[in-house]
């Protein structure tokens, strides 16, 4: 089997999120489709040992901010590679609280959706949560991120609680014969051609001469935590 052609589904980009009383939990995300158009229905795959699971299934809903193009890599790797058991993955991100409890991330979004679970499929390592849509609203007219755009122009990675993930998959952009640098935290690849412009990294930058300062820009890892691709 190719399981390269399972990149060719298409999928966008979305912080899917819930609360369990007061407490607030999102994370990214990159399988939810409409299912239904009357009434709306939003389905949405989650990984059981993720925390937003067990507020989905606490409070039985669902927010999802479609987000943005222009999302940068630290707002997406720190919903996606950040446990809310560590800390408030919403600390320093614009949210609003809707009238259910449920909170809706506002930051890099175009507009979110709001859905009640009226049913669930057990997936074995995932759930999918079948909702109902209640509440949504448009934000701006940008262009909406698709799951391809973000590995391919923004050399995302995927973590390995996301149904989509691949097993020593390397998503590497474009070509060159300067030595590339794997981070061993999330896989993405820091690739010299492309540098890091998001944070002031031009392209054509060896690895050996970025700033000791600089992290990897999905997960935060230092420069020490990456290690000689390929």
């Amino acid at each position: 089997m190719d399981l390269n052609i399972l990149h060719n589904i298409s999928y966008g980009m979305y912080v899917v999120s819930s609360n369990k009383g007061d407490a607030l939990n999102g994370q990214i995300a990159n399988t939810l489709f409409q299912i239904t158009s009357e009434p709306v229905t939003i389905a949405v795959s989650i990984n059981k040992g993720n925390l937003t699971h067990e507020f989905i299934e606490s409070s039985g809903r669902f927010s999802a901010s479609v987000l943005a193009q222009s999302a940068p890599l630290s707002f997406i790797g720190n919903f996606g590679f950040k446990s809310g058991r560590d800390g408030d993955k919403f600390n320093g991100v614009k949210i609003k609280k809707l009238a259910s409890g449920c909170p809706v991330a506002l930051d890099h979004a175009i507009g979110y959706i709001e859905a009640e679970v009226i049913n669930k499929i057990d997936c074995g390592t995932h759930t999918l949560f079948i909702g109902k849509m209640s509440e949504s609203a448009m934000l701006n007219t940008d262009i909406p991120m698709t799951y391809n755009y973000y590995h391919q122009v923004k050399r995302g990675t995927t973590p390995k609680t996301a149904p989509t993930f691949i097993k020593d998959e390397g998503m590497v952009a474009g070509g060159t014969k300067m030595q590339k640098y794997r981070c061993e935290v999330c896989n993405y690849i820091y690739d010299p051609a492309a540098g890091d412009p998001d944070n002031g990294v031009e392209a054509g930058t060896a690895f050996e001469n970025i700033p000791d300062t600089w992290v990897c820009p999905v997960c935060g890892a230092k420069k020490d935590q990456f290690v000689k691709e390929g």
